[in-house]
């Protein structure tokens, strides 16, 4: 029979590192393949939610509105700290296709 991959740790599961522009990231599930580069069109989903007195109150959902969230990588479009998350730099490293991971930006 077929093996399915482990599903993405649950966040308290994950340790958070800091990168030096205050972004916090850990991986739920390392992705396979190469990386993005500048240039290259970017979809993923993602959850955001709230932090502090509300922790974990979900904001908004691309899952919930079927339509990942979609930018070129490098042309300013988008937050920074969401493109360092994704393409890495600033010793945070890049995201690999089919990979999840948390962001605290």
């Amino acid at each position: 029979g077929l093996l399915s991959p482990p599903p993405p740790a649950a966040a308290a599961e994950l340790t958070f590192q800091t990168a030096a522009s205050g972004l916090q990231w850990a991986d739920a599930k390392v992705g396979t393949g190469a990386p993005l580069s500048a240039g290259m069109r970017v979809n993923i989903d993602y959850v955001m939610s709230t932090t502090g007195a509300r922790y974990g109150a979900k904001i908004d959902s691309t899952v919930d509105r079927q339509a990942p969230y979609s930018w070129t990588m490098g042309d300013g479009s988008t937050i920074l700290g969401l493109e360092q998350a994704v393409a890495g730099g600033g010793g945070v490293p890049p995201m690999l296709p089919g990979g999840v991971r948390r962001a605290i930006i």
